[in-house]
């Protein structure tokens, strides 16, 4: 494809470092190669700093520009104390797999070693440079032995090495580029025009040097940063300036020399090993008739039989065997070793092979699901099996694959963090130092869902406060500049990859920590490498279905997969909206939506998760009214009768696209994907022959083309938003087997639906809520009770140590294990100074003591607080060591006298709000509430009614309306809840004196919409006391 380099207008840019050299680089590689193209040369090279992340995109986008890509590195070489950078080039195949090795080196530490790099010394070009490189401490100092011992050193090691001479405008730098090229002459090394490039153009570098600053938290003006002037593309004149036609020509001749052909760098999924005289085809179809036997009692129907069969069919044809069964196997570890595995997820559900390898736990013909959804054979991909496991057990899974497979051949996908406009914005603004309440102001303006340019232009205050200040003016610009560009590395939250081969030989790879290990490819390239990824996800849903099913089983048998899907317990609380806490069925929206449907069977829950999404949710009055009136369904045509029934006459799912297509127009399921798939892709091109093929087909089958037409049109406009009715099943199942567990054994729901959310202080206190309201008997932590989790105690729930902000685990292990050895504690002296022997500090006293850890020994927290350093120094006067032990001799003095200080309640309040997330004790409002006639905000509820409220202003947001007029966002709270409200501009000049957060006031609103309060008037109750006796 690529031609003889020599004949393009310019020389090779040998070292381009693109994006994600991640803050060292700002081009994206499809930039590089336009550029490469613009400057009409024959092949460009991509050389980021340490790694090869951008690989892959740099081959497509060479490609599409019909440029012939060269493939390096930029690496840091440790050698005699003395680190220095350099630029490797792969000649070869084996060169890139040379490059790989080296990058994953370069990831476990910051450099490597030139003997590191010589076993593939034949298959690389290795190009040595004085800026930062190996001869600029001798060119610095004017060591010109040094530098020529280094020189010949390199030269000995390498068989294609080069001296890189890069642009610099000083004149000092002009010097060593000339006296490199007089040393290298002597010693018969050839030196290559190698200008340095970083970033685009000549007015990119004060960008570039915000990103340095980024990178190394400092500020612009920084006098430590590297100078990284002239370092963009530069023009054929400025070449023919600075280099000598042989340094040039040369640029050209080593574009020659390197041909890497990265996509025969292949892998596949590794064979599975059975253990068992059959092929592994034989095997998969002996697990899945076997499994299906099992499945249905020995009583097979037919068309189970045939489905099956089609199945196994299809997935030999394919290949996939070894996919399924490596799958099987992963989950057969996990029930085996106790580890709960969710019902399905995704497409996978609509497989019967999976259903029979107890791969899913969903039988895909009782609920209608298609094979074809999941595993196209007219349309080859790989297949795509997402797998849910607890979330504190899904790393011994992938421990297991690592370990079966070996640690070479599996790893996660690296995904990449990016300045999006908001952090691109504050970086910037930080570096150059913008203060930080000016940079909250301007950034509290910026819509994260449109780009800074946008903000700019469809924003009028954003651009107003722009303007405003030049310090501001050149933020903006710079910002706009960095946005977007990766900043930092992560892992794809659940995928892994398997290959057969060693992963170093095919693609490269990076150890982000001690135990992660990634490919350096993104996901969407995987596929074409011949690598296979498999979601493993950790949900903490299941995390609290499983630690339910084991307490329920130490007293009765429970399989969670075995409760009936017609407890009328479950459809009640379902239908009250009760779901708090309840995956997919907890949040305002879907509640109201649950009161209107009102389940009764599980396909309705099925038919509601598919629902409560944008689009499908203005069909919820026709779904309700058809479902009412069944009578007065108009259905789209008497043939799609048995297709719409179950929905109440209406289009919900992905999978009914399919089976219109197939019935009206005659397409099979397989062809009848792939016009879903085009529609919901807007695919122009594809979709015009579908639609052809569909009316015509619809015009076969007898129907009027009129009417074929509208048809598409109408199932077009549902592709966009139908649901996946496997993915909905799935985890309408998972929603189902929690509200279950909630209406059949409430407390321990809670139990573990707090443990769940332990650091997360708005779901904690969210859920404290919810108990209340349930009149659920929670109890305080406790020194002697309390453990790391919640505990229930008969029907009672206690709090955990981890609860309170600040004490870790060790710390609540430390208390457990203490009074597990010690017994109880004789009182508050006794507690601390026994604690304080096994390490607990005076400020993790002060969070327990503030918590209320202590009140089971004295009540008073003020005064314990104030005699805390006391009883410290008593705790150390007690102390005696001996043999290397510490102990305690309570016998040596007295106890001191307890320092008693006057009470405040509301202190003791505020404590508790702050080291908890939320207040225990009771709430501020409760004396007041029962002093003072009002509702609680549990009550709050009837649409369009009057309420009279007393509560806490817990949250304030200001907002500005188009017309200027000052407006805010508040959320109230009392002892039953939480509520939002909305004060309008008409109300908020009268009421703003009033609005501080912690006030204690007197509302009055009405409901409008679910969950959202509209504020009339509001009067503080420290500011008003004449209201006290109103």
């Amino acid at each position: 494809m690529y031609n003889d380099v020599r004949g393009g207008k310019m020389a090779t840019h040998l070292m381009v470092r693109s994006h994600y050299s991640l803050l060292k680089g700002m081009m994206p590689v499809e930039l590089i190669c336009e550029k490469a193209k613009h400057n009409e040369s024959k092949s460009i090279a991509l050389t980021d700093r340490h790694v090869l992340f951008g690989a892959l995109d740099f081959y497509d986008a060479a490609r599409k520009h019909h440029i012939k890509p060269i493939y390096g590195m930029e690496i840091t070489i440790l050698e005699d104390e003395s680190y220095y950078d350099s630029l490797v080039l792969a000649r070869t195949n084996e060169g890139y797999q040379g490059l790989i090795h080296l990058s994953y080196l370069l990831s476990k530490q910051a450099y490597i070693s030139e003997a590191d790099v010589v076993p593939f010394e034949s298959e690389l070009i290795f190009i040595a440079y004085s800026e930062q490189g190996p001869f600029e401490k001798g060119m610095l100092s004017k060591n010109l032995d040094e530098v020529a011992n280094t020189m010949e050193r390199l030269k000995k090691m390498f068989s294609y090495f080069y001296i890189g001479l890069s642009h610099q405008e000083s004149g000092f730098f002009s010097n060593v580029n000339d006296q490199l090229r007089q040393m290298a002459v002597l010693r018969e090394i050839e030196c290559v025009a190698l200008p340095k490039v970083y970033y685009e153009n000549k007015d990119d570098e004060e960008a570039f040097r915000a990103l340095q600053a980024i990178d190394k938290s400092t500020y612009l003006e920084d006098k430590t940063l590297v100078s990284s002037p002239n370092r963009n593309f530069i023009s054929d004149d400025d070449f023919k300036v600075l280099y000598t036609e042989a340094e040039l020509s040369l640029t050209d001749t080593i574009a020659e020399m390197c041909n890497v052909s990265i996509m025969n760098l292949k892998t596949e999924l590794p064979e599975f090993e059975t253990h068992q005289e059959v092929s592994n085809k034989v095997f998969l179809e002996q697990l899945s008739h076997f499994g299906l036997k099992r499945r249905l009692n020995n009583s097979v129907p037919e068309k189970y039989r045939e489905r099956l069969n089609y199945e196994l069919k299809i997935i030999n044809e394919m290949n996939f065997t070894d996919y399924f069964l490596i799958v099987y196997d992963v989950i057969r570890y996990a029930k085996k070793a106790g580890i709960y595995v969710g019902p399905g997820r995704g497409s996978s559900a609509g497989s019967l092979v999976a259903y029979c390898l107890g791969i899913v736990e969903i039988d895909p013909i009782e609920y209608d699901l298609l094979f074809e959804r999941f595993l196209n054979p007219e349309r080859v991909s790989m297949p795509d099996i997402d797998i849910d496991f607890p979330d504190d057990k899904r790393q011994y899974v992938i421990d297991y694959v690592r370990n079966k497979y070996g640690d070479d051949y599996v790893a996660h996908i690296v995904t990449f963090g990016t300045l999006k406009a908001r952090q691109a914005f504050r970086d910037t603004a930080r570096v150059l130092q913008v203060p930080i309440r000016k940079v909250d102001q301007v950034s509290k303006l910026i819509d994260p869902m449109m780009g800074l340019r946008d903000n700019y232009n469809k924003n009028s205050r954003f651009k107003s406060l722009i303007q405003s200040e030049d310090l501001l003016k050149k933020t903006f610009e710079l910002a706009c500049k960095i946005e977007g560009m990766p900043r930092h590395t992560s892992t794809h939250a659940a995928g892994i990859v398997l290959s057969k081969k060693p992963l170093d030989v095919v693609v490269p790879v990076i150890q982000l920590d001690s135990e992660t290990k990634a490919v350096q490819y993104e996901m969407s390239h995987l596929e074409s490498i011949g690598l296979v990824k498999i979601d493993f996800l950790g949900l903490r849903n299941l995390t609290i279905i499983d630690n339910i099913s084991r307490q329920i089983n130490e007293s009765e048998a429970f399989d969670i997969m075995s409760i009936p899907l017609d407890d009328q317990k479950t459809y009640e609380l379902i239908s009250r909206a009760e779901t708090v806490g309840v995956f997919q069925l907890e949040s305002d929206g879907m509640k109201a939506l649950l009161k209107k449907v009102k389940p009764h069977k599980f396909s309705d829950i099925v038919d509601t998760v598919a629902l409560f999404r944008p689009g499908p949710m203005e069909n919820i009055p026709l779904y309700l009214e058809n479902r009412d009136h069944p009578e007065k369904v108009k259905y789209i045509h008497d043939d799609l009768k048995r297709i719409t029934e179950s929905t109440n006459g209406i289009l919900i799912y992905q999978e009914q696209i399919m089976q219109v297509a197939q019935i009206m127009a005659g397409f099979s399921l397989a062809r009848a994907d792939i016009l879903r798939k085009a529609m919901g892709k807007k695919n122009a091109k594809e979709l015009d022959g579908l639609k052809t093929e569909f009316i015509q087909g619809c015009i076969d089958k007898g129907h009027k083309e009129t009417f074929a037409e509208e048809l598409f049109s109408l199932i077009y406009k549902f592709a966009n938003y139908g649901f996946n009715k496997s993915h909905s099943v799935a985890y309408g199942l998972i929603a189902y087997q929690l509200s279950y567990l909630k209406a059949n054994y409430p407390h321990l729901f809670y139990t573990y639906l707090l443990t769940s959310v332990i650091g997360s202080e708005v779901k904690t206190r969210q859920y404290i809520d919810e108990c209340r309201r349930r009149k659920v008997d929670l109890r305080p932590v406790n020194l002697e009770q309390s453990r790391n989790s919640y505990t229930l105690e008969g029907y009672a729930i206690r709090l955990p140590f981890t609860v309170i902000k600040g004490i870790s685990k060790s710390i609540g292990t430390k208390i457990q294990n203490e009074v597990h050895d010690n017994g109880p504690y004789l009182n508050y002296y006794n507690a601390i100074s026994r604690l304080n022997l096994v390490g607990i500090k005076k400020n993790q006293f002060e969070l327990l003591i503030q918590a209320g850890a202590f009140d089971y020994l004295n009540s008073d927290r003020l005064s314990m607080i104030a005699s805390l350093e006391e009883a410290l120094r008593y705790a150390n006067i007690i102390r005696v060591e001996k043999d290397g032990q510490s102990s305690l001799n309570m016998d040596l003095i007295s106890e001191p006298i307890f320092t008693v200080v006057s009470e405040n309640r509301r202190q003791v309040l505020n404590d508790e709000l702050v080291v908890l997330g939320f207040y225990f004790s009771e709430h501020p409002t409760l004396r007041l509430k029962k002093k003072h006639e009002s509702d609680s905000l549990i009550e709050v509820k009837v649409r369009d009614k009057y309420f009279r409220i007393i509560a806490m202003v817990d949250r304030i947001k200001l907002h500005r309306t188009k017309k200027g007029d000052q407006m805010a966002f508040i959320q109230l709270s009392d002892d039953t809840g939480l509520i939002d409200g909305v004060v309008f501009p008409s109300v908020y000049d009268k009421i703003k004196v009033n609005l501080e957060i912690g006030a204690l006031v007197l509302v009055k609103g009405q409901m409008r919409e679910p969950g959202s309060l509209i504020i009339m008037d509001m009067y503080r109750f420290d500011s008003k006391p004449e209201f006290h006796e109103s």
